[in-house]
C-alpha cells in the first residue's frame, strides 16, 4: 500500500516512518498490511499490522504458540505501531476488528490508551535516560558514588577491547550468530530477523562492533532520529561476557554515543530491566491491548489475563545524585 506523504509528518519515530516500514516488507516479509481513516480526504491515522505465529504464554516461558494479528512495527522495537490522531482509533479499530479474523493483538502501547471491548494488559517497559550531560565524564559525575564506582570497574574490563563503527552492508555471518545468540537468551520474543535485513538497514543505523584480538565478542546497532538515539538491537558472545562484562559495556556505549551527538532522549530498549535502570533509564511503562474474533476465546483470554501480561518485579534505583 502506498501510504499518505502526511504519515511521516504524524510518525513519532524513525520506526514508525515509511522508508524503515519498506524495510521491514521487503527484509522481514509477515503479511505487513496499513489499516488507515480518512475525515474529509484528509489522513487521520493509521495502524500497521503483520501476522506471526508466536508463544501465547510467552511471560511464562511456555511453548504456546498462536498465531495473531499483530498492531506493531514489524521488528523487536518499542514503538507502537498507530501513526496519527489517537482520537481517531475507535471506529477505526471497529473497523479492523471485522476484517481482522482470529487473534488481534496491539502492542507498546501507551497506558492511557484504551479500547472498548478489548483485553488490556501490561508488557515490557522502555527504558528511558533524559540526557542533559555536556560528555561522559559529566554523566560519570552525576551519578551517585556506588553507581560511579560499579560503571568505572566494569569498564575497565574493556580497556584493551577496540571498537570500530562500520557500514551496515558489511554486517557478516559472525555478527550474525552473536545476534542469534541474544535472541536465544531474551524473554518476550517476537520475530527472528534475516541477515539480509541487517546488510540492508537504511544509512541512518550506526553499526559499531567490538573486538578482542580480533574476534568479536559484541555489536550494538543504533540510529538517532530528531532528538532520541535509539539502542536498536546488539549481539554478544555469551562466552565472553563475564570475562569483559560485554552486556554492560555495550550498554555503556549506547549511553556514550547519546551524549556525543546531543541525543535529548536515550531509548535503551526493552528487556534487561536491571542494567538499564543502573545505567540511569527510567522504566516507561507500555501496554497491549488484545481481543478475538471467536467470543469463547475472547472470554478465554479475558479469564487468563493475568498469565499473558508481563508482571514487573523492579525495584526502584536512584543512580543520579539529583533527580534526572
Amino acid at each position: 500500500m502506498e501510504l499518505p506523504e502526511k504519515w511521516d509528518t504524524l510518525a513519532t519515530d524513525y520506526f514508525q516512518t515509511r522508508e524503515f516500514l519498506v524495510h521491514t516488507e521487503k527484509y522481514n516479509p509477515c503479511g505487513q498490511r496499513y489499516h488507515l481513516l480518512f475525515r474529509d480526504d484528509v489522513f487521520q491515522v493509521g495502524v500497521v499490522f503483520y501476522t506471526l505465529k508466536l508463544d501465547l504464554l510467552t511471560y511464562l516461558s511456555i511453548p504456546s504458540p498462536f498465531r495473531m494479528n499483530i498492531g506493531g512495527i514489524p521488528c523487536s522495537v518499542s514503538s507502537h505501531g498507530i501513526v496519527g490522531d489517537p482520537n481517531h482509533l475507535p471506529p477505526l479499530m471497529d473497523y479492523v476488528k471485522l476484517r481482522e479474523k482470529g487473534m488481534l493483538l496491539l502492542l507498546n502501547l501507551e497506558p492511557d490508551l484504551n479500547f472498548n471491548n478489548m483485553i488490556r494488559g501490561r508488557t515490557l517497559p522502555t527504558f528511558i535516560l533524559a540526557n542533559t550531560f555536556l560528555s561522559w565524564e559529566d554523566y560519570l559525575q552525576s551519578l551517585r558514588a556506588d553507581y560511579r564506582r560499579r560503571i568505572n570497574h566494569f569498564t575497565v574490563s574493556f580497556t584493551e577491547v577496540v571498537y570500530k563503527r562500520i557500514p551496515c552492508k558489511d554486517f557478516d555471518c559472525q555478527l550474525y550468530n552473536l545476534y542469534l545468540d541474544v535472541l536465544g537468551h531474551s524473554k518476550g520474543k517476537l520475530e527472528t530477523l534475516s541477515l539480509e535485513f541487517f546488510q540492508n538497514l537504511p544509512d541512518i543505523f550506526c553499526l559499531t562492533a567490538f573486538y578482542n584480538k580480533e574476534q568479536t565478542i559484541g555489536w550494538i546497532i543504533t540510529t538517532k532520529y530528531h532528538d532520541k538515539l535509539s539502542f536498536f538491537l546488539g549481539g554478544l558472545d555469551y562466552r565472553k561476557n563475564r570475562q569483559f562484562n560485554t552486556y554492560f559495556n555495550l550498554l555503556a556505549e549506547v549511553v556514550k554515543e547519546g551524549i556525543e551527538k546531543k541525543a535529548t532522549l536515550i531509548d535503551l530498549g526493552q528487556t534487561a530491566e536491571i542494567p538499564k535502570m543502573r545505567m540511569g533509564g527510567k522504566p516507561v511503562g507500555k501496554t497491549m491491548m488484545a481481543t478475538h474474533s471467536n467470543p469463547v476465546i475472547r472470554q478465554l483470554l479475558k479469564s487468563a489475563k493475568g498469565w499473558l501480561e508481563y508482571s514487573p518485579t523492579m525495584k526502584e534505583v536512584h543512580v543520579f545524585k539529583k533527580t534526572v
